[in-house]
């Protein structure tokens, strides 16, 4: 089954086996994938490569477009085309020796950074919006190419053409996309959109049709400049191909870094659609120039290698010396796909099944062209938030369109308190929620507050109405081995897994599974309240600090900035993937060697201590393990005395297994916190520095997939506790201790990297599904953690609050934009 376009017989193979094989390959994959729609294929190829959570499926659709491109027609591209990003493939710097030894990609390069990256970004924004192909004579090909001889030779006027991209601008930016056109403007000097043919740019020749078949095209800016003819493709394993190629690498077209190393090339693949590859060089490529400052005068300095086509350059010296070969090995290689579809057919390329992420929106060229001002598209979703339970199906606005739903109203507006311990709370909580807001809404509005004052004096005391709402708040408790709030359901989901996982020999899934997703509201430098406790004292010149810097200290009107606040801010939630928190049950078995402080640790448990110790990261849990075998603490740990007769599988006696059974039921949870799409990209890494990072469970993942805001990873592991007396002394009265539910992170069996094995995090509910907590460290860092030893001993301090949401106040919290990274 072959095309009009595509065709096996387009690519001269090597040897007649390898024509039948691509033969089959083409035949195989219009009869399984094509259903005569050449955009929705194309399009479902797109998605499943802009998709992290895809990625085992990148191999198999990447070989799928490279079969495409192979069997693809010649064809010369003229005029603007309408482009999306297929996929972007990491350089593989060293595949001529991996290949040397039968493989296809170096493991570092099969990571796939760079596509993960800008999945999480630009994949689906429409921040480039394709290319425009316009005429160009022999006369600027001269110039742009310092008189090449080969190019002058192929130039042909009917062929040849001088091009540019498209940007737009990605609708409604979060911090990173908002960046991309002020940072490509000045960097690439992109020029605004030309709107007449007398307009004289990056010396092209535009013609007036061209401008016309434009208005179908959503772009405000251009640039990136290319000149563009017909060749052999450049990529080794397609050296005989014949390819539309555009070289961006001439020096005197002034492209930046990475365009020094970028050649596209383009096949046809069906009417009006084109299929393009990425190539890059991996080797003699320019890196841009560097000019001095104190040298205005002096031209730029070049970093790398000019772009000098098939000419000798200085670094071939020597091998050319020994060798006939006259041409650069730039050593290119695929770096992904992109598409490029005539605007003339807008339309299909808009469509639902194609690409409607590029689709012109209100105020852009092409929306009223093409009709999209008489029929608006009908959102799938009122909110855009993600799949709603049907409960709440008529809620159109969460900002406020909550008030007309008892049920809502009610759960936003009905706090869960219980009495202050300390004597001096005197205020009312309930005053603090103003007409018409949400707890939420109040929430963020005290944390504007809290930001502002913070802002020039960073003291807990801006944080008084947090401390207050949090002495109020209800702490969760442990029903059956389950996590449960006070609220009239008490949890948000309760799911049991399905995949089978391996604890210490024995096998089992998890049950019970709760989760909620997590936002901070304010940070605090917890540091400052234990080496400045109290910063109108006077300093003692001769104490710790130098005798100016004291005096500094010592001014009483002196105040220090929120910088931890501000970073989280500007930049920390933006970078930083927390997503929230899991809570499921707990086997008496697994919590027994959790908090098990034994001397004799790496006897008891092997394999784990061998974890702890090949994770750098969890060095700190590990010194615990090696201290607790040299005796280093004196009493036993808290529960000491279930664990004397050794662990669960090895001596422990009946009446201990029964004390952790009822411990577990009673008072613990196993607890992880969860981490969005963002950590998909740094996979990689956060598998070696979390030795309890992971991919969730199947079933776990479908029901966060149903939510408003899908998790993707779990890692950090806790252990949850309930009825647990605060550890910080401002949530205590004179005769009342607050109780609070606690997230333990510092045994050393738990393991984690630094610094989570210093946190201690406490927890209330205040309403129903929505829960207040402290973010809590110890500022003691060269104590040890050991439950024997005096809490006080580890100065613990309050570094901020942060809530716990149920979905239905993610709702919420999305469309008020509480902490979001999207926003």
């Amino acid at each position: 089954m072959m095309t009009e376009y595509l065709n096996s017989n387009n690519f001269p193979a090597s040897s007649p086996d390898k024509a039948d094989t691509l033969a089959a390959e083409l035949e195989f994959l219009l009869k399984n994938d094509f259903t005569g729609d050449m955009y929705a294929l194309l399009a479902g190829y797109q998605r499943i490569l802009a998709d992290n959570r895809k990625r085992g499926q990148w191999p198999e659709v990447h070989q799928k477009l490279e079969t495409l491109f192979k069997c693809g027609k010649y064809a010369t591209l003229d005029g603007p085309m309408i482009g999306i990003p297929v996929s972007i493939r990491d350089t593989d710097y060293f595949k001529d020796t991996v290949q040397q030894f039968g493989g296809e990609r170096l493991k570092i390069a099969s990571i796939e950074w760079m596509a993960s990256v800008w999945n999480m970004t630009f994949a689906d924004t429409g921040l480039w919006m394709g290319k425009t192909f316009e005429p160009v004579t022999r006369d600027v090909v001269a110039e742009k190419t310092g008189d090449d001889k080969e190019m002058l030779d192929i130039y042909d006027q009917q062929i040849t053409r001088i091009g540019r991209n498209y940007f737009r601008e990605p609708a409604n930016p979060d911090l990173i996309q908002g960046l991309g056109l002020p940072v490509l403007n000045p960097l690439w000097n992109l020029a605004p959109r030309p709107l007449s043919a007398e307009e004289k740019i990056f010396d092209t020749q535009l013609l007036e049709k061209n401008l016309a078949k434009e208005k179908n095209i959503p772009y405000s800016m251009t640039g990136g400049i290319f000149l563009a003819n017909s060749g052999r493709s450049f990529v080794p394993e397609m050296h005989s191909k014949e390819v539309f190629q555009l070289n961006y690498r001439w020096p005197k077209l002034n492209p930046v870094y990475p365009m020094t190393r970028l050649v596209d090339e383009l096949v046809q693949v069906d009417e009006g659609i084109y299929l393009g590859q990425l190539v890059f060089a991996s080797r003699h490529y320019s890196l841009g120039s560097l000019r001095l400052p104190f040298c205005p005068d002096l031209p730029p300095i070049p970093v790398g290698e000019q772009y000098a086509s098939r000419h000798d350059t200085p670094m071939d010296f020597f091998f050319k010396l020994f060798s006939a070969d006259r041409e650069v090995d730039y050593g290119y290689q695929n770096n992904g796909y992109f598409l490029m579809m005539d605007p003339d057919r807008a339309e299909r390329v808009y469509a639902d099944s194609a690409f409607p992420q590029l689709r012109p929106r209100r105020g852009e060229s092409g929306y009223r062209e093409l009709g999209y001002d008489k029929v608006e598209a009908v959102p799938k979703e009122k909110t855009g938030l993600g799949a709603l339970s049907e409960q709440w199906r008529d809620v159109g606005d969460w900002i406020g369109g909550w008030k007309g739903n008892d049920t809502l109203r009610e759960k936003f507006t009905t706090f869960i308190l219980e009495d202050s311990p300390l004597e001096t709370d005197t205020g009312d909580v309930l005053e603090m929620l103003r007409d018409g807001e949400s707890i939420l809404q109040m929430l963020q509005r005290i944390s504007h507050e809290v930001s502002a004052s913070t802002a020039k004096d960073d003291r807990l005391r801006h944080f008084d109405k947090f401390h207050r709402l949090f002495r109020r708040g209800v702490a969760p408790c442990v029903e059956n081995g389950l996590f449960q709030g006070h609220g009239k359901k008490g949890y948000n989901c309760r799911v049991d897994g399905k995949e089978e996982r391996d604890w210490y020999g024995e096998k089992d899934v998890a049950r019970g599974l709760d989760y909620y997703h997590g936002a901070n509201l304010n940070l605090h430098l917890g540091f400052s309240d234990t080496f400045c406790p109290n910063r109108d004292e006077k300093f003692d010149n001769s104490e710790l600090f130098p005798g100016a810097l004291a005096s500094f200290l010592a001014d009483k009107d002196f105040r220090g900035p929120n910088v931890l606040d501000m970073a989280w801010h500007s930049i920390g939630k933006y970078i930083f993937p927390w997503s929230g928190k899991t809570f499921e049950k707990i086997s008496g078995r697994k919590l027994s060697m959790f908090l098990d402080e034994s001397s004799d640790l790496a006897e008891r448990y092997p394999e784990r201590v061998n974890e702890l110790k090949n994770c750098l990261a969890s060095a700190p849990h590990y010194s615990l393990v090696k201290k607790a075998s040299r005796n280093y603490w004196k009493k036993p740990g808290r529960y000491g005395d279930h664990l004397r007769n050794g662990p669960w599988d090895k001596g422990m006696s009946d009446e201990d297994k029964a004390f952790w059974e009822k411990e577990a039921r009673e008072h613990w949870v196993d607890g992880n916190n969860t981490q969005d799409e963002r950590i998909i990209a740094a996979d990689p890494l956060f598998r070696v520095i979390d030795m309890n990072y992971r991919v969730p469970d199947p079933a776990i993942q479908a029901v966060s997939q149903a939510g408003p805001s899908p998790f993707a990873r779990q890692g950090y592991i806790f252990l949850g506790v309930d009825d647990r007396d605060s550890i910080l002394p401002m949530n205590h009265g004179r005769d009342k201790k607050k109780k609070v539910f606690q997230f333990h992170y510092r045994y050393p069996m738990v393991g984690g990297p630094v610094p989570i094995g210093f946190c201690l995090d406490e927890l209330v509910e205040i309403a129903d599904g929505l829960f207040l907590g402290q973010l809590i460290y110890s500022t003691a860092l060269n104590v040890p953690y050991h439950s024997s030893v005096d809490e006080a001993k580890y100065k613990y301090q309050l570094f901020g609050y942060f809530v716990l949401l149920d979905d239905t106040w993610q709702y919420h919290r999305k469309a008020i934009k509480l902490d979001l990274w999207r926003e």
